[in-house]
């Protein structure tokens, strides 16, 4: 690529990146909680076979930008993982110099959102290896609290009060009953 203009570079790498089967592994490293999967966990986020998949994470490897990590503890644990794929250095800058890493939020709740059989979450739960600092430094994002998603009932009040949309919650729930027979809920509404 040293001879490739910054355009036919940029254009090749994200090819590359974007190949359905690679960028669904990059994906799941980037919303794993450790950032390190093993290969069970792609099995199962993965749609793919499994030879498909270990194919790209070889591919991935010898471009370095994905590496094998080992963790040797684990190796006297039955039914847990020893090897776990993430990300390297260079795969980290990579993947900030064409702007992945701003889907980590989304990608990390779409991972907690997901349901896990007993297997995937005992993999998850597993004991892995420390990334190098750069990388996991890298990956680190600041969660919302929960206190962010949570509304101060008098600024809801405040809202209803200016809101014009048809589609807005009535501050009294009664107008709901208006024209039918009974004493319906909201969450009846809803059944």
């Amino acid at each position: 690529m040293d001879d490739a203009t910054p355009y036919e570079a940029q254009r090749t790498v994200q090819r590359y990146l974007s190949q359905e089967t690679r960028h669904n592994i990059l994906q799941v490293i980037l919303g794993h909680p450790a950032h390190l999967v093993s290969a069970t966990e792609f099995d199962y986020y993965i749609p793919k076979s499994r030879s498909t998949i270990s194919e790209q994470l070889e591919d991935l490897a010898n471009h370095e930008i994905l590496m094998q990590y080992h963790h040797e503890p684990n190796a006297e644990v039955r039914d847990i993982p020893t090897d776990f794929w993430g990300l390297t250095e260079f795969g980290v800058s990579l993947l900030v110099e064409y702007n992945y890493l701003r889907g980590l939020p989304i990608m990390r709740a779409a991972h907690d959102a997901t349901h896990k059989t007993e297997t995937v979450q005992r993999h998850e739960d597993a004991s892995r290896p420390s990334l190098p600092a750069s990388v996991g430094e890298a990956l680190k994002y600041d969660k919302p609290s929960q206190s962010d998603h949570t509304a101060d009932p008098s600024d809801l009040s405040e809202l209803r009060e200016q809101t014009f949309y048809a589609d807005a919650a009535p501050a009294d729930p009664s107008v709901l009953n208006e024209g039918a027979e009974g004493d319906r809920t909201l969450d009846e509404l809803f059944e």
